[in-house]
């Protein structure tokens, strides 16, 4: 995965999770759906970008049961996740409203 594969899909998990906890099957099956589709993120993809993001302490992580002797992994955001969210949010808005100057849709 290149440098900017990765900051988008820590961009992305990071997006997922703001509105609420989630186990990876669920931030996949959200950044597929509010995307449209055009956002796709594997499972080999996506488990290391959580793994990190709790590494670096973005996310909280709890095993939650799932039933017939099953747990998963649930993964929410910590408040410096958040401002992480919030500082990449505005970095996105900066680089996409420079896109579109470029691309002559912004005077």
């Amino acid at each position: 995965m290149s440098d900017a594969s990765k900051t988008r899909g820590r961009f992305m998990v990071l997006l997922a999770l703001e509105h609420g906890p989630k186990h990876g099957y669920e931030v996949a099956r959200y950044l597929e759906d509010a995307s449209g589709g055009y956002f796709s993120l594997s499972f080999g993809a996506l488990y290391p970008v959580l793994h990190r993001l709790e590494k670096d302490k973005l996310v909280s992580a709890h095993w939650q049961d799932a039933g017939a002797l099953r747990k998963k992994k649930v993964y929410a955001l910590t408040p410096r996740g958040l401002a992480a969210l919030h500082q990449e949010r505005d970095d996105y808005e900066a680089f996409t409203l420079a896109f579109a100057r470029l691309l002559g849709r912004v005077a």
